[in-house]
């Protein structure tokens, strides 16, 4: 399958590394275009020194990354709402995102809510720690 605009959702941990590593590799073999996201589900509103905090983290994640990168947003929201409206807004073909296999991840996971939400491929990297 070919994909034109892959995006990768990082959550601004160490462990987003390996979910950028996956994207990129697929990013290479397609040359499509690629860019990033951030999901705050914590907060209802983010201040201007939270949101340029976050926008510096995820910026350093931007330059650390051996592919062009097209966008890097913060949003605030439901990450299955938040993914599934960005993923149509600019046409994005495939969604990347990881998941820790823990005992509070398998009671609460937002992954069968990406999977009914999000109008395009979801692959998900399974994140060790």
């Amino acid at each position: 399958m070919s994909y034109e605009h892959i995006l990768v959702a990082v959550d601004l941990s160490d462990s987003s590394q390996a979910v950028i590593n996956k994207a990129v590799s697929l990013a290479k073999d397609e040359k499509c275009k690629l860019s990033f996201v951030f999901v705050d589900d914590d907060r209802v509103a983010l201040e201007s020194k939270e949101e340029q905090q976050l926008n510096k983290e995820l910026q350093a994640l931007v330059e650390q990354t051996d592919y062009p990168v097209t966008d890097a947003l913060v949003v605030i929201g439901d990450l299955h709402i938040k993914l599934a409206g960005i993923a149509k807004q600019k046409n994005i073909d495939l969604v990347v995102c990881g998941h820790h296999h823990k005992f509070m991840s398998r009671l609460f996971s937002s992954i069968p809510k990406l999977a009914n939400a999000v109008e395009a491929d979801l692959l998900v990297v399974y994140l060790v720690k």
